[in-house]
């Protein structure tokens, strides 16, 4: 009889395909339940991020492992839960139970997308752009910009015309700054547009950060680069014409060795000169405070009134001279200002609940304030900071004036009222700028670090 194709086999060989086959036998009869846990770990991972404990996302968050496979394979979960808490309404009422918009393990999960190169990532955080609660949409633009997803800047430009724009100084801000991040050539288009919309403080910070901008940012494209510089009411560079193409054209206007015609008058307004060109001179003319300069067009004074601003320094006591300062500011704001005035000693107390134009009437009143006030009790600075940033949504700056350390409130340890205010800070994007009054080196640090991190100054008078 003719052998079979099994009775072929070497015996050795066969031995090793029966190993074979019973080793992918009992693969197989492991690889469900493995399959089955991974399963259930994604399960649980997912609903540790979609539950109501913040701290439990920061865990489920901190557990993915650092390398990229890894990460790329968190990434579609994670997208998922954003959209789903995206939707859940107890955000919606977080402000009023007294917990914050967007908690600290909702934006880790937005910076994660942000640091992984891929469509599907820059898309997730896109569709965030639009959203009601104004702190998502905010950190959604700042990991777009801080990670350069270029494909996004069309759709950061497209906020401009959005009604968080139009509403707070701090998405204003924050946008401006995202664009200003990217370093992209659209990017800068995108800036030129913002500028025409915005004034006061942001306006300043912008024609400051323009004049740093050169050829190379616009990748060398010089026709592109001085469009843009147009646009932004800057001059074009280099415009001036050579002493030869003077010579020459004297020499085309000669007629029949008549004299030349003489070359016309360089025009005052610019072909180039625009919209921005006109808004920057029309911008506020600055007034000052302790010699600092107010560009703000919103803007907050806040003063200590506490037992020590009795003290009586050069034959007149601290409060008085703070009163006369501050009524000099007043006066001095441009008409186009909005102010406000806060006073603090234990308690908080200000002239008026909002923000008002700096009208004759308005500073006739407000000095009139500051003329009866006089000092208090003891130092709330926690309470008058805090109450600050939750003034007006499109405050632009605050100018504290303290004489102490603080005594009283919440939160008196300087380091801890620091790291508070400015984490708080980071959504609305108030300049702070602090005035000292004579006051010991370690108040004098924590004002001046106030300060420093909103690009505000810190001015120390004795």
């Amino acid at each position: 009889m003719t052998p079979g194709p099994a009775t072929t086999i070497h015996p050795v060989a066969r031995r090793h395909v029966l190993s074979f086959v019973v080793a992918l036998t009992a693969m197989l009869a492991i690889f469900p339940p493995i399959a089955a846990a991974a399963d259930r770990n994604e399960a649980r991972f997912r609903r540790l991020l979609i539950g109501r404990h913040d701290q439990a996302r920061v865990v489920a968050l901190q557990s993915i492992p650092s390398d990229f496979q890894s990460r790329l394979y968190a990434l579609p979960i994670i997208v998922d839960a954003l959209e789903t808490l995206r939707k859940d309404a107890r955000f919606d009422r977080a402000e009023k139970l007294g917990q914050p918009e967007l908690p600290g393990g909702v934006r880790m999960m937005i910076d994660f997308v942000g640091t992984i190169d891929r469509p599907e990532a820059t898309q997730a955080l896109v569709d965030l752009l639009p959203c009601d609660r104004v702190t998502w949409a905010m950190a959604a633009i700042g990991t777009l910009s801080k990670n350069q997803h270029h494909a996004a800047i069309e759709d950061l430009i497209g906020l401009i015309e959005s009604d968080h724009f139009e509403n707070s100084y701090g998405f204003r801000f924050t946008l401006a700054r995202g664009l200003k991040q990217m370093n992209h050539p659209a990017a800068w288009e995108g800036l030129a547009k913002l500028f025409d919309r915005v004034d006061g403080q942001l306006a300043h910070r912008l024609d400051q950060e323009f004049q740093d901008v050169s050829e190379d940012d616009f990748g060398g494209d010089k026709e592109r680069f001085q469009t843009w510089r147009g646009l932004v009411g800057l001059s074009p560079e280099n415009d001036s014409p050579e002493p030869d193409d003077l010579a020459k054209a004297n020499e085309i206007l000669s007629q029949d060795g008549k004299p030349a015609m003489p070359l016309p008058e360089r025009m005052g307004l610019q072909p180039s000169k625009s919209a921005a060109s006109y808004a920057r001179e029309k911008r506020l003319k600055p007034s000052h405070y302790y010699g600092i300069d107010i560009f703000a067009k919103r803007l907050l004074f806040v003063i200590d009134r506490s037992g020590s601003m009795r003290t009586v320094v050069g034959g007149r006591a601290r409060i008085q001279r703070a009163k006369m300062e501050l009524i000099t500011a007043i006066n001095g704001l441009d008409e186009q200002c909005e102010f406000g005035i806060l006073v603090f000693d234990n308690e908080v107390r200000a002239w008026r609940e909002e923000l008002v134009p700096a009208s004759e009437e308005n500073k006739r009143n407000a000095t009139r304030f500051v003329e009866y006030l006089s000092a208090g009790r003891s130092t709330n600075t926690y309470a008058a900071l805090r109450q600050s940033l939750n003034f007006d949504p499109q405050l632009e700056a605050v100018f504290l004036l303290t004489d102490g350390e603080p005594t009283a409130g919440q939160i008196v340890n300087p380091s801890a009222i620091l790291l508070d205010i400015l984490r708080r800070n980071e959504v609305h994007n108030v300049t702070i700028n602090t005035i000292a009054i004579a006051v010991e080196p370690l108040m004098a640090t924590f004002l001046r670090n106030l300060s420093e991190p909103s690009n505000g100054e810190f001015k120390e008078v004795r």
